[in-house]
């Protein structure tokens, strides 16, 4: 059934937003707001909302024909961002709210809050906007832990350990591309933006991965599979070049080399006695 803002414009839903007692602000972003839609652009909404829907966390409609891809903060998470001094420490979703607004343009604003936040939110370093050491190294991790995994799979003659792996396969690359970027410490944009990235900067890369997707046969696949892991990794330290003891941790923002390093050490001691 199709959605009752399906045939509703942009205006008009602007103007809904800035009547409506349980909305304190609204921004849109991406495209739409340079005027740049394309016939395959959606429409990207930062939505402010009284506390009592803080529950509410992202959302999807349709205005003026196209995708609605909506974000929703609370007044408090949007004040936080003013706090320009803590933007390193802010956690993964104010970071997310603030990268958001910085190139953002603001439709309803009551109070002020959004322009306040904005203006704290085009202050901030870059470095707030990058991923971390941490996520760098956990991202390295993962590809891998899941290369050693998907090895073992491969080896198998069993019909659903073949399936497995091509199910694996479909998250797997996506997790060598985003760690692609997580390990080089840049800013994720989304995935277009990702891709005109690999076009201009590492167009080998790209074109690895473009192969890798349209591949059919799964021992050719898994080949250029593991090529990407490498050239994922390349700047972290590569690939694992055994199979080694590891271990993961309970608390991703913990997961740091140090902590790796140890928790690792002591199940090694547990199995392999040294």
């Amino acid at each position: 059934m199709p959605s009752p803002a399906n045939t509703a414009t942009l205006d008009d839903v602007v103007r809904r937003l800035g009547s409506h007692p349980d909305v304190e602000g609204a921004a849109l972003g991406g495209s739409a707001q340079h005027s740049q839609l394309t016939a395959a652009s959606d429409l990207d909404l930062l939505i402010v909302v009284v506390e009592k829907w803080s529950n509410l966390r992202v959302g999807v409609t349709w205005i003026e024909s196209r995708m609605g891809d909506l974000l929703f903060a609370t007044p408090n998470e949007v004040e936080s961002i003013a706090h320009a001094e803590q933007a390193l420490g802010a956690n993964v979703w104010i970071r997310r709210l603030a990268a958001f607004l910085a190139s953002a343009r603001i439709l309803v604003d009551q109070g002020g809050k959004l322009t306040r936040a904005q203006k704290a939110a085009r202050r901030w370093p870059d470095a707030a906007f990058a991923p971390t050491r941490n996520d760098a190294y956990r991202a390295w991790h993962k590809i891998n832990y899941d290369r050693q995994y998907n090895r073992r799979m491969l080896a198998s003659d069993d019909s659903d350990y073949a399936t497995a792996l091509d199910v694996r396969l479909l998250y797997g690359l996506d997790d060598v591309f985003t760690g692609y970027f997580a390990i080089r410490n840049l800013r994720w944009e989304g995935e277009k933006a990702a891709v005109r990235y690999l076009r201009e900067h590492d167009p080998a890369f790209l074109k690895l991965f473009r192969r890798c997707l349209a591949e059919q046969d799964r021992d050719a696949r898994f080949v250029l599979y593991e090529q990407l892991c490498q050239e994922a990794t390349a700047t972290a330290g590569g690939l694992w070049l055994s199979e080694p003891t590891s271990a993961h941790l309970r608390d991703p923002s913990s997961a740091t080399p140090k902590a790796h390093a140890e928790a690792s050490a002591f199940v090694r001691s547990l199995v392999c006695g040294d």
